[in-house]
């Protein structure tokens, strides 16, 4: 079910005079059903399903507005060329995940067509199925690869349906022109059929040991490889890729995590390649948090849009 922007979020802190200091300013609640504004656009998918189908801790539906609250007060360092949208949720009803997968879909693929880009906040780590069907459903005759930073691969089997941990290997199933770059692997949380699968489909990845200890112009290079083969990148961000230390508020807490200053350096190269169509940022879940995981993302949201 589609939901509509909500400008009553976009609200904060005005200093004397202030007219575009502050995002809440500039950000504008619109609604799909009417226009497809061209510009950045926040979409939210409130869904906790997939996490609970896959056994983890539910509380992501909540993640959007989340993201949201936390991004008011960011300031405005663009100019005003540079459009920012709230294009509202697609909220999954009852256990109805994949109808709403395929909505979110339909809505990242008008998107794209219409020269926007996508950003889109989780809600559990199923929103990059849909994520990543709308932007091969644009792509026929283009290749498009996948970038995860996340601990595990999420190449689950789904025989009772589509969850959290299934996504990429759901991608894998339906398209012949998916490419997929995770990056962040804990070896300890995947099972070795997915790293079988991965070799079978000619994959690389990245482990977190590699992430963590080797130069970080060495893991440019890799990643910069992988850019080279595709032509089309899209960018998902799990924010169990971090250490529990700095993101508490995800769906399975992580010992063995990254710090941002892993991931942001990687991030802003993924962008300068001008490959990059659409980012959605997953496992938002603040039953957990104490505001420091809305923070982060949201300060991942602020670097896809000041870098572009």
């Amino acid at each position: 079910m589609y939901k509509k922007g909500n400008q009553s979020i976009w609200t904060g802190r005005n200093d004397p005079g202030s007219t575009r200091d502050v995002w809440h300013q500039v950000v504008k609640a619109v609604d799909l059903n009417s226009t497809i504004p061209n510009g950045y656009c926040l979409l939210g998918f409130c869904s906790d399903v997939g996490v609970k189908r896959n056994m983890g801790r539910v509380g992501a539906v909540e993640g959007p507005d989340a993201i949201r609250r936390a991004m008011v007060n960011f300031a405005v360092q663009f100019d005003e060329s540079i459009k920012i949208y709230d294009a509202g949720d697609v909220v999954v009803s009852s256990d109805n995940l994949e109808s709403a997968q395929n909505e979110l879909a339909r809505y990242v693929g008008q998107l794209i067509k219409d020269n926007s880009f996508p950003i889109l906040l989780g809600g559990g780590h199923e929103i990059s199925y849909a994520h990543g069907k709308g932007v091969l459903d644009t792509a026929s005759n283009k290749t498009v690869g996948i970038i995860n930073f996340d601990p595990h691969f999420d190449l689950r089997k789904y025989p009772q349906g589509a969850h959290s941990g299934s996504w990429a290997r759901q991608l894998f199933d339906e398209f012949e022109n998916f490419y997929y770059l995770p990056v962040g692997i804990n070896e300890a949380v995947n099972i070795a059929e997915m790293f079988e699968l991965m070799r079978d489909k000619n994959q690389s990845f990245i482990t977190m040991d590699e992430l963590l200890n080797e130069p970080q112009e060495d893991i440019l290079a890799r990643i910069q490889y992988f850019i080279d083969q595709v032509d089309i990148i899209s960018v998902t961000l799990d924010l169990d890729v971090f250490s529990v230390g700095v993101a508490p508020g995800v769906s399975a807490a992580n010992p063995y995590g990254a710090l941002p200053q892993h991931i942001k350096p990687l991030l802003k190269a993924i962008l300068k390649s001008n490959k990059v169509v659409s980012f959605d940022v997953a496992e938002m879940s603040p039953t957990y948090d104490d505001g420091r995981t809305a923070k982060l993302a949201g300060s991942f949201v602020y670097d896809v849009i000041v870098s572009k």
